[in-house]
């Protein structure tokens, strides 16, 4: 068997979250071959060396990468657990075998786009700032954005939570008959609501809002709460289309 990535072994075994294995690693609490090793990208072979926690042998069985997206319902947590008892995605997802996990986050209040996968290197790969992967939006908004503050938003940006914000796109979708506004919006930040700061600062609050598209991955006419898997040339195209190289395993 090809050798593969300590974290990407214990993750095999289905014992904690792909962040919450990392931070243990960190921590020293692995042994490989009784060694402790604090490198969650050092290579093992699962057929040749033994990973322990706290004594007991683990069971390395690597699965292969898996690909879905989901349409997230507006008021439902984007985690598999919450401590409080919200409702959260994992009850919509019971049918995927494999096990995976949302890649970046959706709040509450919003709805859309959730990509899952147990593809650690892809899932570090969008959420990293560097890649400038965009983010596209259905945005509802109180009033009508001006022509002006519109061009503002794409040239100069506004500055909140110490980083500069430019959308990449705004685009005018439909007025609604209270005179509010629907939007298309990319963005490539990531940082927590955003978008909500963003339009709220120009005096147009965020009255709904959806994730349509991460890259080439797109929602379409997917209907809230379900979930299909992504084709082979799906995710093809998304690496082809953002230089995706695939680290050894």
């Amino acid at each position: 068997m090809s050798k593969i990535k300590l974290q990407k072994a214990v993750q095999s075994a289905g014992i904690d979250s792909r962040r919450k294995i990392r931070q243990s690693i960190h921590e020293g609490k692995f042994k490989v071959n009784d060694k402790v090793v604090k490198d969650p990208n050092f290579l093992i072979d699962p057929a040749l060396d033994a990973v322990r926690l706290k004594n007991k042998k683990l069971d390395i069985k690597p699965e292969a990468t898996a690909y879905f997206i989901l349409n997230k319902p507006y008021g439902v947590i984007c985690t598999l657990d919450d401590p409080q008892g919200r409702p959260t995605i994992k009850e919509f997802i019971t049918k995927i075998k494999e096990r995976v996990y949302p890649v970046g986050r959706l709040d509450y209040n919003s709805e859309g786009l959730i990509l899952l996968t147990n593809d650690g290197e892809l899932t570090n790969f969008i959420i990293s700032p560097r890649n400038q992967i965009p983010k596209l939006y259905l945005v509802k908004i109180k009033g009508t954005l001006k022509e002006a503050e519109a061009e503002k938003l794409k040239s100069k940006g506004i500055f909140m939570d110490g980083i500069r914000v430019k959308p990449l796109k705004i685009d005018f979708v439909r007025k609604t008959g209270k005179d509010n506004s629907w939007l298309n919006v990319a963005i490539i930040e990531g940082k927590k609501h955003i978008l909500r700061k963003m339009f709220k600062y120009l005096g147009h609050p965020v009255e709904k809002l959806k994730r349509t598209a991460i890259g080439t991955f797109k929602l379409k006419k997917l209907p809230p709460g379900h979930w299909r898997e992504l084709t082979e040339e799906e995710v093809a195209q998304f690496k082809k289309e953002y230089n995706f190289k695939t680290e050894i395993d």
